[in-house]
């Protein structure tokens, strides 16, 4: 089990990749169209993205079923068919090589998903059209040709069969999305007689998709080397400022030769200039003030505001007791 990084649909499986191939149009949890995209899937879920299929005006919003066959991934869109080369090495890598209509197309656009069988090369499916039982189908891919096979009873009609794949033994098997409120899984041998067989049930599903019985364990790479994804284009360079021109040559200065220090003369005493006198020291006032008769008096007035302070404040106390 596993969560993929894209909705898919149309699954198979390549032997030469040596994973599942798959065609998303939907990112993960987003339901805007965007071209459809082949992406590989290993057993873990881990999507490769190939590319977008070269053919940007068709959307491949109706594909339900696909399968590979050699390096070619057929899908199944409405009532056409289209082969698509998957093949990293091909000239026509990632673009549709063939396109045939499905004929009849009330039998063929029924067909959820077909499967190749490795006994005759030929691709099966079982359709849910008309009354009755689901019908075993092959598909021409070359001619688009619907061919009706059988129609045993026990397979139910009219509900569609969302998955299909085959096995070495040439025995399809086929998954029934909803009859009779339950998913059944069948087992149909292609001899010809196509005696079908219920292998187990479960819930009803609305999609459910099968790419084939793969190896065990599967490839651990690609066997074909995937062209890695086109470079984004570096931005152009800016242009060059324009060459300064070169400055003028100076004239080289000559180095003048080194003096000689002149004798020593005696100095001379240069005498003071007349009238000029030193100046007198100023008196600075004494920090402390002398004693005078206003000071005196300032310092009773403070003395007597003091002592009023003191007995207001005793006053005070004894009004409090």
């Amino acid at each position: 089990m596993a969560d993929l990084d894209y909705a898919v649909n149309a699954l198979g499986y390549s032997p030469a990749l040596g994973r599942l191939v798959a065609l998303a149009t939907r990112e993960r949890d987003d339901w805007h169209m965007f071209p459809a995209h082949i992406v590989l899937l290993d057993k873990q879920g881990k999507a490769t993205d190939m590319g977008a299929i070269r053919a940007p005006w068709y959307k491949f919003d109706d594909v339900s079923a696909g399968t590979v066959v050699g390096t070619l991934f057929y899908l199944r869109d409405s009532g056409k068919l289209h082969a698509v080369d998957i093949d990293p090495a091909s000239p026509t890598y990632l673009t549709i090589v063939r396109t045939v209509r499905l004929e009849p197309g009330w039998l063929g656009s029924t067909v959820d998903d077909f499967a190749v069988n490795p006994v005759d090369g030929k691709l099966y499916g079982l359709s849910s059209a008309g009354f009755g039982p689901g019908k075993i189908v092959t598909i021409d891919p070359v001619s688009g040709a619907v061919t009706k096979v059988g129609a045993p009873e026990g397979l139910p009609g009219g509900s569609t069969y969302g998955a299909v794949v085959t096995d070495s033994a040439g025995n399809l098997y086929a998954t029934n999305n909803g009859f009779l409120h339950r998913s059944r899984f069948y087992r149909v041998p292609l001899d010809g007689k196509y005696t079908p067989a219920e292998v187990s049930s479960a819930a009803p599903v609305g999609f459910v998709d099968g790419a084939g019985c793969l190896p065990a364990p599967m490839p651990p790479k690609s066997n074909v080397p995937i062209p890695p994804a086109q470079p984004v284009p570096p931005a152009p360079p800016k242009p060059a400022k324009p060459a300064q021109p070169p400055a003028p040559p100076q004239p080289a200065v000559p180095t003048p030769p080194p003096s000689t220090p002149p004798p020593s003369v005696a100095p001379q005493l240069v005498p003071p200039r007349p009238g000029a006198k030193r100046p007198e020291p100023r008196n600075v006032a004494s920090a402390s003030p002398e004693p005078t008769s206003m000071t005196k008096t300032r310092k009773w007035a403070i003395a007597t505001i003091v002592l009023v302070l003191l007995g207001a404040s005793g006053a005070a106390a004894r009004s409090r007791r």
